[in-house]
């Protein structure tokens, strides 16, 4: 017989269960959620609610879309918006120095969630609130994969394991009550599951991506310069001639994989991909080119580990490029 009710232990059951499986320190807490905008909308409306006396609210810009999601509420409420672009960051503490006296949380990325670009000023910003006890809401996007932060007191790290789960790791200070992910139904076997696969999937290899990155033909160009500070799990490569998309298609065919399979080795910005026309731009700062983000493709390791695949892009490049000049 079913009864509408749900047991809201299950959710703090299985926040103990995930802390125990990411190893997160003792003094902390693990909250689940059903994905990165979940997780990040329930903690910063629940901290703002609980904390209404603070009415002042800052974000770093540029640097993930879960930001301009978010922004919305706060003007409406007449919160005192303090923002910044990822860009324009260039002395952490002067900046913290500047913010409003009641600023509840600042809000930033360790990484981009497309290029896996590092801020290197993160971690320093990150120490800067915790010395001033604001709130510090970090998004890793994949940097969790591959080191463990500190987590300070006043930390709350939002770890995504893909488009259906995040972890936020809370530090002993975070003590803002849940909204609703308590009142709500969850699989614990699939949690811990994906987090399972995510975290054997997920590697780096610098030199691989590297040395494939410096074999690039004249077609193409590494995304970042070689002093760039990024994670190494994927390479990052713009083709400005050639739709990435249909580069993709190509090499997937070649190599004989369905394009379900290639999309979780390989993933683009091109529109065509995405079946929209606005969804880099908005929030990317510096905002890249059109035809960069037609052209840009972004591979994995497991890819760039198939040892057919250089030969299938090569000859993608050359059919793409016949088919371009029948064209004109």
């Amino acid at each position: 017989m079913f009864i509408d009710v749900v047991r809201p232990e299950n959710w703090e059951e299985l926040n103990d269960e995930v802390k125990s499986f990411l190893n997160l320190p003792e003094k902390s807490r693990a909250r689940v959620y059903h994905g990165l905008s979940q997780g990040v909308f329930e903690i910063s409306q629940g901290t703002a609610q609980f904390m209404s006396h603070k009415k002042s609210v800052a974000f770093i810009t540029g640097q993930s879309p879960i930001v301009e999601s978010l922004l919305p509420y706060y003007y409406k409420e007449t919160y005192e918006v303090q923002k910044l672009s990822q860009s324009e960051m260039t002395d952490p503490k002067a900046w913290v120095e500047s913010l409003k006296k009641d600023t509840c949380f600042v809000l930033f990325s360790d990484d981009h969630p497309v290029t896996g670009e590092l801020y290197p000023f993160a971690d320093e910003l990150d120490k800067l609130l915790n010395e001033k006890r604001i709130f510090s809401f970090r998004l890793s996007h994949g940097t969790h994969f591959f080191g463990n932060a500190e987590l300070r007191p006043y930390t709350v790290r939002f770890c995504s394991f893909g488009p259906q789960v995040c972890v936020a790791a809370c530090g002993d200070r975070y003590r803002t009550p849940s909204l609703m992910a308590h009142t709500m139904e969850w699989d614990r076997k699939r949690i811990l599951d994906q987090l399972s696969k995510m975290k054997s999937q997920r590697k780096e290899n610098q030199s691989l991506v590297q040395a494939f990155e410096r074999s690039l033909s004249v077609e193409g160009r590494p995304y970042f310069s070689a002093q760039a500070s990024r994670t190494w799990d994927r390479a990052v490569c713009v083709f400005p001639d050639v739709s990435a998309d249909a580069l993709a298609i190509k090499i997937f065919e070649k190599l004989q994989i369905s394009p379900e399979d290639g999309w979780q080795q390989i993933a683009t910005t091109n529109m065509c991909s995405w079946d929209v026309v606005k969804m880099f731009g908005p929030w990317w700062e510096p905002k890249p080119k059109t035809e960069d983000l037609r052209g840009l493709l972004i591979v994995g390791v497991a890819m760039l580990e198939n040892p057919g695949f250089q030969t299938a892009l090569q000859a993608s490049l050359k059919e793409i490029k016949e088919q371009q000049s029948w064209n004109v």
